[in-house]
């Protein structure tokens, strides 16, 4: 099947679905379906963009509905008009880059994060590159550039919690491995400032809207959850939903496990 443009795509998932899903749902059933190959880094991203921009040129003649927060619909699907969110209430969100979801992001503090990175899948070089996918068949982004907060972890307790602010994360959690901390800690969990291109890239001239004691405290909470895992209240954090990142093995391990391989079957002929 040739692969389709990204709004054909949308408008098939949803077609299939025939109920409203959340756009980081829609990326997801995109790349498991087979729709479309060429992803690039963000496709979450591409999907709200690409709902959010048909729906603001078109406004009512758009074939697509936001019904709440982040879950859109076919039009021709919605059977009750109270729960269609109006173009005014869209555009009226106010952001300096397109109002969508997905940008809506640039302008919190939290723009992206990991969750139990695995220790032994970092080569740790002078430089460590932290390498993760939005979702499988995206294309890799390089966190070792990031600035944010990060947790280490020692089987599932945290024993360490601090800042990458003055430093990136990359030289932080290089730091760690030689540091009193170095033998305490074989996981990470990172929740960074800065927001990713589709090519991959961090927007590290970032502008934070308006904090409020409330939205703090969704941060705060988010955070908590996301790290602590409270098993009753295992809902992904208020802010945080489509903002996760997988962990990559460094290429770096996967040669020398593979050259290993070798060796040991080759001393065995």
């Amino acid at each position: 099947m040739a692969e389709l443009k990204w709004k054909e795509a949308i408008e098939k998932v949803l077609d299939e679905e025939k109920k409203s899903l959340h756009y980081a749902t829609i990326a997801q059933l995109i790349a498991e379906r087979g729709y479309r190959k060429n992803l690039g880094a963000t496709p979450k991203d591409t999907v709200s963009a690409n709902l959010t921009t048909d729906i603001n040129e078109n406004k009512e003649k758009s074939i697509f509905a936001k019904v709440e927060r982040g879950n859109y619909i076919l039009r021709k699907y919605l059977d009750d008009a109270n729960l269609l969110l109006t173009v005014d209430e869209i555009s009226n969100k106010p952001t300096s880059r397109g109002n969508n979801d997905a940008t809506e992001n640039i302008f919190k503090i939290i723009n992206g994060f990991g969750i139990y990175w695995n220790r032994s899948l970092v080569h740790w070089k002078t430089a460590p590159d932290l390498l993760g996918i939005q979702q499988i068949g995206a294309s890799e982004v390089n966190f070792k550039e990031q600035i944010g907060i990060y947790l280490l972890h020692d089987g599932r307790e945290t024993i360490y919690v601090g800042q990458a602010i003055d430093q990136p994360l990359g030289q932080r959690l290089k730091a760690h491995t030689t540091d009193r901390l170095s033998g305490r800690w074989d996981r990470f969990s990172w929740f960074g400032f800065y927001p990713v291109n589709n090519e991959g890239k961090l927007h590290v001239e970032i502008k934070l809207k308006d904090l409020t004691v409330k939205s703090l405290g969704d941060i705060l909470e988010a955070i908590l959850i996301e790290s602590i895992e409270p098993r009753q209240n295992r809902k992904q954090g208020n802010l945080f939903f489509g903002l996760e990142y997988l962990q990559q093995e460094a290429p770096e391990i996967k040669k020398r496990l593979k050259e290993q391989l070798i060796k040991e079957l080759t001393d065995k002929l």
